[in-house]
């Protein structure tokens, strides 16, 4: 099996991490992947009340990145 390198897609089953770099990298990928798929559906919500409901139950460890990306993709969609 070839092990796991950035750039590659994540969560598509069985992977070889081979070392703990890159695990840690990995981690990084899921987490920016599931930021990046939250952050596109906030703002695919009709109204600011329904975005600011889904921001607000977000998990709380990771709701500034969530912030964090929906203020960068607003901004690039302007």
């Amino acid at each position: 099996m070839k092990p796991w390198q950035p750039g590659d897609p994540v969560g598509m089953g069985e992977v070889y991490i081979p070392d703990k770099k890159t695990r840690a990298a990995y981690g990084k990928a899921c987490r920016d992947a599931w930021i990046d798929s939250a952050a596109n559906h906030a703002i695919s919500l009709p109204t600011l009340h329904q975005r600011r409901k889904f921001i607000e139950i977000y998990p709380s460890a990771a709701r500034e990145a969530l912030k964090d990306r929906i203020k960068e993709l607003w901004e690039n969609n302007r």
